[in-house]
């Protein structure tokens, strides 16, 4: 059904009638944009890859943890 036909039928209907198909079709529209809404809401995050990057700007080497470093050299 187009929705030229659709309209025609829509007007064919009393007034009491078309209020009631003008509701159903908001409350069809509301669920519609509330489950889009909550879609958005669950997208799931990417995390960067920390390691992958720290890899390709220092390549192989070890870095020294420098906070053991400081805790080994205080003298508590």
């Amino acid at each position: 059904m187009s929705t030229v036909e659709l309209l025609h039928q829509v007007k064919l209907l009393s007034a009491r009638e078309r209020k009631k198909f003008v509701r159903a079709v908001m409350k069809l529209e509301q669920k519609q944009q509330a489950k889009v809404a909550r879609k958005k809401q669950e997208k799931r995050v990417v995390w960067p890859d920390v390691e992958a990057r720290a890899k390709l700007i220092c390549g192989d080497r070890v870095l020294p943890n420098m906070v053991l470093l400081e805790r080994e050299e205080s003298p508590y």
